[in-house]
């Protein structure tokens, strides 16, 4: 004998199975999002180490400090004791410049891993090729560069190099001329084609007023 089912119960049923149904579907149409979702950002959060953001924030910024406190006493020196034996077997030999070149050879090579760089660059490379403006593009190129804090202790770097070497050709033509380089030295320290100027001018009026 089978059991008599009431036309509600029926109705009741079958709306419960219509709403199951529905949520079922849309929880597997989310799933699939869902995880992609989650997979694409454990793969991003893979793509950069924590040690190497660590590294690319870290090294410029010791360059950058130990680079500028670097050549202070070298100024000092040639400042402040002009004739001393030390200062000029210091300015003569190669060591100043062996440091510094080193010392931008690590900036650089940070700047060359740095994954801000490799954006600026892609988005150099499609701006040249989609407008052809090649000039304006590398100009916004560059100044951009400058705000990622490894190319501005690599420029920094670049910069104390040819202020002390200009300071330095200033210097030991001082000494052979006996023309007083001090102001021009300060200048080279800041501004370093300044300073060369500067010091052009004074031996050419020393050379004026020892006639």
């Amino acid at each position: 004998m089978i059991p008599r089912v009431s036309t509600r119960k029926i109705r009741h049923l079958l709306v419960v199975s219509k709403a199951s149904s529905v949520r079922l579907s849309r929880g597997m149409r989310g799933t699939p999002h869902t995880e992609v979702v989650s997979h694409a950002n454990r793969r991003e959060h893979k793509a950069i180490p924590r040690g190497c953001t660590t590294v690319n924030h870290a090294l410029p910024e010791t360059v950058f400090s130990i680079g500028t406190v670097a050549v202070l006493p070298l100024y000092g020196a040639m400042i402040a004791a002009p004739k001393s034996d030390i200062t000029q077997k210091l300015m003569r030999s190669s060591i100043p410049f062996a440091v510094m070149c080193s010392l931008y050879f690590v900036a650089m090579a940070v700047t060359v891993q740095s994954p801000e760089i490799y954006a600026l660059l892609r988005d150099f490379v499609s701006g040249v090729l989609k407008s052809g403006d090649f000039i304006g593009k590398w100009l916004t190129f560059v100044s951009s560069c400058f705000g990622a804090a490894a190319t501005a202790a690599s420029a920094w770097m670049h910069l104390l190099s040819l202020d002390l070497f200009v300071a330095r050709s200033v210097y030991l033509d001082s000494l052979k001329t006996n023309v007083p380089s001090a102001h021009s030295l300060v200048l080279c320290c800041m501004f370093g084609p300044c300073g060369f100027l500067a010091h052009a001018v004074t031996k050419a009026m020393w050379s004026k007023r020892a006639r």
